[in-house]
């Protein structure tokens, strides 16, 4: 089975119950007092745990034993890249005729302050502007409204669920972080969930249109499912709890999708590294390459994407490099597509944050070139970060820098105040609700 065939038999049917995006029929409830900044926010997480060392710092191997230092980040970052060990990270030529942080201002120490320095824990941090004292249960939503919710229910009455978008380059429990268990928020101020691997990646469909390999015992199991999802996914909104989908955005939705897919399969659709097709890149870039086309079909208000392909630091820090390398790529080739856009170009800010650092202490692993590896254990150089806010001129102040080691000049709960700030709905948002602060410093 292609995967042309694929998508329309069977993955269109679930998606808009496994992992493709939920459409609301609600709008949003109170039309927002602040003054707008922009009209679109795009923030990247560089998930799966970057040390400062290697990113702001740009001091590529240094902690390796070696001399050799250099700036690895040169599409966000100012800085000349290494002069030797370029074979480490096969390095791409920059897509951005000046570094992002020309465009903005770079917060260069950050502080997770608080909490576990886990992958969920930060991501859920980051979201809601709070931090989480204890490992969080995968199994179920955060406490703490989302910043989805927030945006949905305080900005207004006009827009769906097509305006708020949550894209991720891994699963797991990840979609819990779409909506909260708040008793004020929840499912109904949802964002649309995007995995895109899932829906066109290789493995995705391998696994998904493998059902004649099953045992027929399995086989009859598995359509049981399926009509159970195809059912509910034509329900009407009153049939099932929790997030909905309307018809007419439904139907987009699913023409979005087979047209996604069509332009990947046949290398018609921008990806993000030219030469390659959409199939053939990492996880970081192709997710990226998906939030492009997110973004070009429907110019959402608020858009989160994460990376993860980093956290491969853990046993190889040689991928590691190669991976922050090419998460940096990705940011910008979305900002250039951004400015290319009818709509959102000089009308967007993009914040770009890992949700936490890593050990200043490498593990007893070592990877082929004998580099040593990095876990994320909770010591201090773990909750170091980088933040970076670009934007238009005459918004976001150009080429700014803040913030040094042991001067932190932000903490990661302070995105959820400070996107609420940019598209103007701050002021609606309960002050028990958010931990963080405004980067207003970030703003001319």
């Amino acid at each position: 089975m292609n995967r042309r065939d694929f998508l329309k038999k069977a993955s269109i049917a679930t998606s808009g119950i496994i992992s493709a995006p939920y459409i609301l029929p609600t709008g949003r409830l109170f039309a927002p007092t602040g003054q707008r900044l922009v009209n679109h926010v795009v923030f990247v997480l560089f998930a799966g745990g970057v040390r400062n060392q290697e990113a702001v710092d740009q001091q590529f191997l240094a902690n390796q034993g070696l001399t050799t230092e250099g700036n690895i980040m040169n599409n966000m970052l100012a800085g000349a890249a290494p002069t030797n060990y370029t074979s480490l990270y096969n390095p791409l030529n920059p897509v951005l005729s000046q570094p992002l942080q020309n465009s903005g201002t770079l917060f260069k120490e950050v502080i997770y302050s608080q909490g576990p320095t886990g992958h969920y824990n930060g991501h859920t941090v980051a979201l809601t502007g709070n931090y989480t004292e204890t490992g969080l249960n995968l199994a179920i939503n955060p406490e703490f409204p989302t910043i989805f919710e927030y945006y949905r229910k305080h900005n207004g009455l006009d827009q769906t669920a097509l305006d708020a978008w949550w894209i991720s380059e891994s699963l797991g429990p990840y979609p819990s972080l779409n909506y909260s268990r708040h008793p004020n928020y929840g499912a109904g101020f949802g964002a649309n969930y995007l995995h895109p691997q899932t829906v066109f990646g290789e493995e995705g469909v391998r696994q998904l249109s493998s059902i004649t390999d099953y045992h027929p015992e399995e086989v009859a199991r598995i359509n049981r499912v399926k009509q159970l999802l195809d059912n509910n996914f034509n329900n009407s909104g009153e049939a099932i709890p929790g997030i909905q989908n309307t018809g007419d955005n439904r139907e987009w939705i699913k023409e979005f999708l087979t047209n996604t897919l069509n332009g990947f399969e046949n290398q018609s659709l921008d990806i993000a590294v030219p030469g390659n097709n959409y199939f053939g890149l990492n996880g970081d870039l192709a997710t990226i390459s998906t939030a492009w086309q997110v973004l070009d079909q429907f110019a959402p208000e608020l858009t989160v994407v994460s990376t993860f392909n980093v956290d491969a630091c853990h046993n190889n820090f040689s991928y590691y490099l190669n991976a922050l390398h090419r998460a940096d790529y990705g940011v910008g080739w979305l900002w250039d597509k951004i400015q290319s856009h009818p709509t959102m170009a000089n009308d967007t800010i993009l914040i770009a944050m890992p949700e936490h650092g890593r050990n200043l202490e490498s593990n007893t692993l070592t990877d082929a070139n004998g580099l040593r590896a990095y876990d994320h254990t909770g010591d201090d150089n773990s909750r170091r970060c980088f933040t970076l806010i670009a934007g238009p001129q005459g918004v976001v102040n150009q080429g700014q820098v803040l913030g040094s080691i042991g001067n932190p000049a932000a903490e990661t709960i302070d995105i959820v105040p400070t996107i609420a700030y940019a598209l103007g709905f701050d002021d609606q948002i309960s002050g028990s609700l958010m931990q963080g602060r405004v980067l207003e410093e970030a703003f001319v």
